[in-house]
């Protein structure tokens, strides 16, 4: 069923004010931020806002879930056959449209946010399961042929892991990145450390 332009509208605004809250929490924290602060930013009366949000609270939540979902599916599509392929070519221009920071630009508060609240436990179970899986690619890469067989699945996981995390906290924290420094260190990564020599896997196969 075709979207009514009350639902377009209702979209709009509950866009524009995570995005003006988005601006004051990463200015003054999500606990710092007051209400008045987010109203203000968003051009909006309190009236208006809580007809979207019933509180502070729940903006908060609703960006700490986006941004927390756009995590999970980066990591998703990296940790695939055809993500290695991407990471193993990947440009400067990609790396930063992979890796820096999305639309809140919140990732760090986020996180600090899930582990002093009640998702701790299902993120952490996420994060395993993105492990495992990302393990699990690896072995079958070495049946097939094209992961290195001497590798150890677990221990490149955390590696890859440990790659991944730290560039987004970096990101994170505002800390200067060169962007063509950093997309040769992962594609060596992909290509020296991960593949089998000159056994590349072709996209697909």
């Amino acid at each position: 069923m075709a979207r009514t332009r009350n639902d377009e509208l209702h979209e709009q605004r509950r866009s524009q004010i995570l995005c003006a809250a988005a601006k004051v929490f990463k200015e003054k924290g999500f606990h710092g931020a007051r209400t008045e602060d987010i109203c203000a930013q968003a051009g909006m009366s309190a009236g208006a806002v809580f007809r979207y949000f019933r509180d502070k609270r729940e903006i908060i939540d609703v960006i700490v879930t986006l941004e927390s979902e756009r995590y999970a599916a980066q990591c998703q599509h990296l940790f695939t056959k055809e993500g290695l392929l991407q990471l193993a070519s990947i440009s400067d221009a990609e790396l930063e449209r992979t890796f820096w920071p999305g639309e809140f630009d919140l990732s760090l508060e986020s996180w600090l946010e899930i582990a002093r609240g009640q998702d701790q436990q299902r993120m952490l179970q996420l994060n395993q399961e993105l492990r495992m899986a990302f393990a699990e690619l690896l072995s079958d890469g070495q049946r097939e042929g094209w992961i290195r067989p001497d590798l150890s699945p677990r221990s490149a996981t955390d590696l890859m892991f440990g790659l991944v995390n730290g560039l987004w906290l970096e990101l994170s924290l505002g800390i200067p990145v060169n962007s063509a420094q950093a997309a040769a260190a992962i594609r060596d990564f992909a290509t020296v450390y991960l593949f089998c020599p000159q056994s590349e896997p072709e996209a697909g196969n």
